[in-house]
């Protein structure tokens, strides 16, 4: 009687796999990180061979279930590898960012666009460059681009990177960012976040224009003692959005803010001095100075939290 040998397919399949792997490799491509993550894993296949071995005979497609098991496990271990670096500072690249500006610039449009940094934005003691510095990883880095329009305006972007498509573990990690801007000069200032927390001190700048919209992290804005020129008391400045975080508005004394609220339905309660600001809740949700028609500075934006906290500081004249 002939015996019939029982070989297990799924290693057929994971020599192929590897064999195109490396032949992927060689032709370039796969990314450097990815590949890196790839070798990383190798012990799976342990952990592979010791379930084909406990589930042989005891379950219908064994193989299948233990090469879906060990995929993810394998995952799930990468995801909470990247997840538990994102977090961490990194400090490799520093790069310094300075930009002159004209004597009679009109109007300095700033747009950030960042990856994964925090970010701080601050007055600067000069009124002829925007200067700052970012530090990060190898892997990421700002790229400046600066414009001059025919109406002495000028626009001047700041946008994160990544030099690699996928990068490797060593490389992930949180940036920062630190820009200063002109007190003397009127601002359009406009912020996009994947994931970062953000500081936008913008006390003792000409701000016209603030638009801010941050994926994760939280978010914290100054206001400046100023009347925007460009707009009428009524007309909306713009909207600061924290679309998974907490975002705080501080606001000085002497300005009186009209902040449209849209808490997307969380039902947290926003935090402000009830002394200071009215909560109005009919037709639309909205925080309003109680002395707003008598006030020299108005301003108004939109708050948006759909997930974290609103809360409105008054900052006295003291402080």
């Amino acid at each position: 009687m002939r015996l019939q040998r029982r070989t297990a397919p799924i290693w057929s399949i994971i020599l192929l796999a590897i064999a195109a792997l490396f032949m992927a490799r060689a032709l370039g491509t796969i990314p450097d990180g990815l590949f890196d993550l790839i070798l990383r894993a190798w012990p799976a296949l342990l952990v592979l061979a010791g379930l084909l071995i406990l589930l042989r005979d005891r379950l219908p497609l064994s193989g299948l279930i233990a090469l879906l098991l060990s995929v993810a496990l394998v995952v799930g271990i990468g995801v909470y590898a990247f997840n538990a670096r994102a977090g961490q500072p990194r400090s490799e690249n520093q790069q310094a960012i300075a930009q002159a500006l004209p004597a009679d610039v009109s109007l300095l449009r700033v747009r950030v666009l960042m990856l994964t940094s925090d970010v701080e934005l601050l007055r600067a003691f000069q009124s002829d460059s925007v200067t700052g510095e970012f530090v990060g990883s190898l892997d990421n880095r700002v790229e400046v681009s600066y414009e001059e329009l025919p109406d002495n305006s000028v626009t001047l972007t700041l946008t994160e990177t990544q030099t690699s498509g996928f990068p490797s573990l060593e490389t992930v990690g949180r940036g920062a960012l630190q820009l200063e801007l002109p007190p003397d000069v009127p601002l359009d200032v406009e912020f996009r976040s994947s994931d970062g927390d953000i500081t936008l001190n913008l006390s003792g700048t000409q701000l016209e224009r603030l638009n801010v919209d941050a994926a994760r992290g939280n978010v914290i804005v100054t206001l400046p003692e100023y009347q925007p020129r460009a707009s009428g008391r009524a007309e909306l400045l713009g909207t600061l959005a924290a679309q998974n975080g907490d975002l705080t508005i501080r606001v000085p004394e002497i300005v009186a803010g009209r902040f449209d609220l849209d808490r997307g339905g969380s039902g947290i309660q926003p935090q402000y001095d009830a002394n200071r600001y009215n909560f109005i809740q009919t037709p639309g949700d909205l925080l309003e100075a109680r002395l707003i028609d008598i006030a020299e500075i108005v301003v108004r934006y939109s708050l948006v939290a759909p997930r974290g906290l609103i809360r409105l500081d008054v900052a006295d004249a003291a402080s």
